[in-house]
């Protein structure tokens, strides 16, 4: 069943509605660097270091974006964003929480990259959501082909730490404060 997605839309909308493209961006190369901390050096193991270091590569880029917006330009952009979408590794399967994360990882990379391009608010929602869609494969992995899980609500614990370090950003972010990839692991 999973935590659904509109429960974290309804909660966490509004506060990335007030920050500006520039925070946005700071959310999520911060999130891709996150998963990429988490899920990349599995990518490396399992053969697919050239795939990874692509998605690296990404990261670093949208991290000097944060830095200087004027390195974000059209040509750089489109460049990196055919280096992701080209990454193609199969037998990803959802269930298990690996490649979950894996999965969430490129697609973190790739909608934080669109964002740049398009200024959608739904990019960096999107990819403020996949750590924990990670989260729920985790939670879900003892019900798979068993039964049908629960479904999990917002407030529940497993899920408190990474809600709480995201709302900890936005604030931090709401409040004016001034960041840059040397904060790429502020509250995580």
């Amino acid at each position: 069943m999973a935590l659904p997605y509109s429960a974290y839309k309804k909660k966490v909308q509004a506060r990335l509605a007030k920050l500006t493209p520039g925070q946005l961006l700071f959310v999520g190369a911060w999130t891709a660097d996150y998963l990429d901390r988490q899920y990349g050096p599995i990518l490396d193991g399992d053969g697919f270091a050239r795939e990874h270091e692509e998605l690296q590569n990404a990261i670093a880029f949208l991290w000097h974006g944060v830095d200087d917006p004027a390195i974000l330009t059209e040509g750089e952009l489109k460049k990196q964003l055919r280096h992701v979408r080209n990454i193609d590794i199969d037998n990803l399967d959802l269930a298990r929480p690996k490649d979950c994360g894996i999965l969430k990882l490129m697609e973190a990379v790739e909608s934080t990259l669109s964002y740049v391009k398009e200024r959608k608010l739904e990019g960096i929602l999107m990819t403020a959501w996949f750590p924990l869609e990670v989260l729920n494969a985790k939670k879900d992995e003892p019900y798979v082909m068993k039964e049908t899980p629960p479904k999990y609500r917002l407030d529940d614990p497993f899920f408190s730490e990474e809600l709480g370090a995201q709302l900890k950003l936005f604030a931090y972010l709401e409040g004016g404060k001034t960041v840059s990839s040397a904060d790429k692991t502020i509250f995580r």
